[in-house]
């Protein structure tokens, strides 16, 4: 054995050693005890908790029902190990439909499920999410949707990007591409960060938030109804930007967010598309390792 394989031999072995490896020979995921300490101002990546255990139960103020969303082991996804965050059935159930939350958490509304190339236009539950955290970025590559019209209603598909969801450090002024794909139409989903110490009140309790706006480029000139009034009438609608609070050693403890739906008429071949609008607060959370800065 030459002396240049016993080196490359013993750099190996140092590599294997200082990284570790997770299930499947699969290098593990950073915890946020393994993150170093931040380098500037504002929120960092040590401030999102996403540690084994961590979960958030989210209230739509609307129904009243709750459901929890919840970090809970990991997926190799494209031959990295991956976080998987997981969502719960709704409680109380709902006596008929779906009794999952279409829900836009961490995400953005409606491009997810895809067939063929293209976004279907409509939101689907979803079941999981699979992401990778560092001190730069999360990102989320694959997720689970739950569609229940299926013999097996877990589907698993990739993103194509991968998307950017959070770009750390947080601060005012903050703007970033979440993810741009080719489809028809194009979207672009754009993030910025447009206040911080805001105060928010919500069943968990009183924060001062950084408070977040996510954009689709175009959704706002889709032409859709909504639903006003009591007997409910129809009137021009259209998308309004997603917005979340973000609290440090937190995490996000509220949302909101419009959604398109379709609305059947008598004729089985013609729908009505709706914009609705949906708003999510926390109402408790377990949030294990966290620590505040």
């Amino acid at each position: 054995m030459t002396k240049y394989t016993i080196s490359a031999l013993v750099l190996v072995f140092a590599l294997v050693s200082s990284f570790g490896c997770g299930e499947e020979g699969l290098i593990d995921p950073h915890g946020d005890v393994d993150i170093p300490p931040p380098p500037s101002e504002g929120f960092q990546a040590v401030d999102l908790p996403t540690n084994n255990g961590s979960a958030w139960t989210y209230v739509n103020v609307d129904t009243g029902q709750e459901f929890t969303v919840r970090i809970e082991g990991t997926r190799d996804i494209s031959g990295f190990t991956h976080r998987q965050m997981t969502y719960s059935e709704l409680d109380p159930p709902q006596l008929d439909g779906i009794n999952r939350e279409v829900v836009d958490h961490l995400s953005a509304n409606s491009l997810y499920f895809r067939l063929d190339s293209d976004f279907f236009q409509f939101p689907f539950p979803l079941f999981a999410t699979y992401f990778l955290k560092s001190p730069q970025s999360y990102i989320e590559s694959a997720f689970d949707v739950f569609i229940s019209f299926i013999d097996n209603p877990v589907f698993h598909q990739k993103h194509f990007p991968s998307r950017l969801i959070w770009d750390f450090p947080l601060h005012v002024g903050k703007e970033w591409t979440v993810f741009e794909s080719q489809t028809t139409p194009p979207a672009r989903v754009i993030r910025r960060v447009i206040g911080s110490n805001v105060r928010v009140t919500i069943p968990a309790g009183n924060y001062d938030a950084y408070l977040i706006e996510e954009e689709i480029d175009g959704l706002s000139q889709q032409e859709a109804l909504k639903q006003v009034g009591d007997p409910p009438r129809l009137e021009p609608g259209r998308y309004e930007p997603a917005r979340y609070w973000v609290v440090p050693n937190v995490g996000v403890v509220k949302y909101q967010y419009t959604f398109f739906t379709q609305l059947p008429t008598t004729n089985p071949d013609v729908a009505l598309t709706l914009v609705r609008s949906a708003t999510f607060e926390l109402s408790e959370s377990e949030l294990p390792g966290t620590s505040s800065r």
